[in-house]
């Protein structure tokens, strides 16, 4: 009877017949029992129309998926699809060029300054992106970039669905427009939208703990919140729920950034939890922020001794 309660709430499964089936895993351990279950996949295993429809109403208004272009973002992309190796080897590829150290400075300058995180999270950007679009990303881009949804919540007000749809538009337009030939549009221009949303907060928290190791402070503050599978198999998944998934239909939440923070795992940070498909920017950001931690221990020429 107490296994039978539990598999109500954990993991929490939100289920109402014919409109929504959504289960939410945050035990790191069942994410990895999930993932490793043979029985979830990324969710362009799927062709975007046969998708639920409140996947297709929501993504569409994200950085991760251009319904009118019909392009998703590569980690939703499933391994066995054949534009994903080669996807992957150029992002692999471009990521390889690195950083300058002028690159770390004019961040530890802002972040000494206070910059606010438009500033912040613009500079940021160029550093990112600069490798794919070979120029500055405009400012009135990043700040477009920054409207796309970032939770299911935001979708139920009409008013920031509006405007999401809108920005999400004006960046694709944007890559369209200017990226080299060949450049997979979405893949770019999701990056401009990731380091937007999600780099200020980071980098902060970076420079209030520059005590602390940089895979300790990216654990503790995780910048990406949730990976979303959708299920390929019928399955309870060793009783972990009640009633067997449907197929094509119940998606799962993966609990990310909750899990990275209980387990102290890079492998939350960057990934679900193993070293399958980590993130491409993986050891680019670690190698950054690396370097960035010590730019910022360091005391500025000309600043007074306090300790003299």
């Amino acid at each position: 009877m107490l296994t039978r309660l539990q598999s109500l709430f954990n993991p929490l499964r939100i289920k109402i017949p014919f409109l929504l089936d959504v289960v939410i895993v945050s035990d790191p351990d069942q994410i990895k029992q999930i993932e490793a279950s043979g029985c979830v996949e990324r969710l362009h295993a799927y062709d975007s129309r046969s998708l639920p429809w409140w996947v297709r109403l929501y993504f569409r208004a994200t950085k991760f998926y251009d319904d009118s272009r019909e392009l998703w973002f590569l980690p939703f992309e499933s391994a066995s699809d054949p534009s994903y190796p080669p996807r992957r080897s150029y992002l692999e590829k471009r990521v390889a060029t690195g950083y300058t150290e002028e690159d770390v400075k004019s961040i530890a300058d802002l972040l000494r300054s206070d910059a606010s995180d438009q500033a912040l999270a613009h500079e940021m950007v160029q550093v990112v992106n600069r490798r794919f679009f070979v120029q500055d990303i405009p400012l009135h881009i990043t700040k477009a970039a920054k409207g796309t949804l970032q939770s299911v919540r935001e979708a139920v007000f009409p008013w920031k669905y509006v405007r999401a749809r809108a920005c999400i538009r004006q960046v694709m337009d944007y890559c369209e427009q200017t990226l080299p030939q060949g450049v997979h549009l979405l893949d770019s221009g999701h990056n401009i939208g990731e380091v937007v949303q999600a780099t200020a907060k980071g980098l902060r928290s970076l420079k209030d703990n520059l005590q602390d190791p940089v895979e300790e402070v990216f654990t503790a503050h995780p910048p990406t919140p949730q990976s979303t599978r959708i299920v390929t198999k019928p399955t309870r998944f060793d009783g972990l729920l009640l009633l067997p998934t449907s197929v094509g239909q119940t998606v799962v939440l993966y609990n990310i950034g909750k899990a990275a923070t209980k387990t102290h795992d890079l492998h939350f940070t960057f990934g679900a939890g193993g070293p399958e498909r980590l993130c491409v920017f993986k050891d680019f950001f670690l190698a950054f922020t690396h370097d960035l931690q010590r730019e910022l221990s360091e005391t500025k020429p000309g600043a007074p001794d306090l300790a003299s």
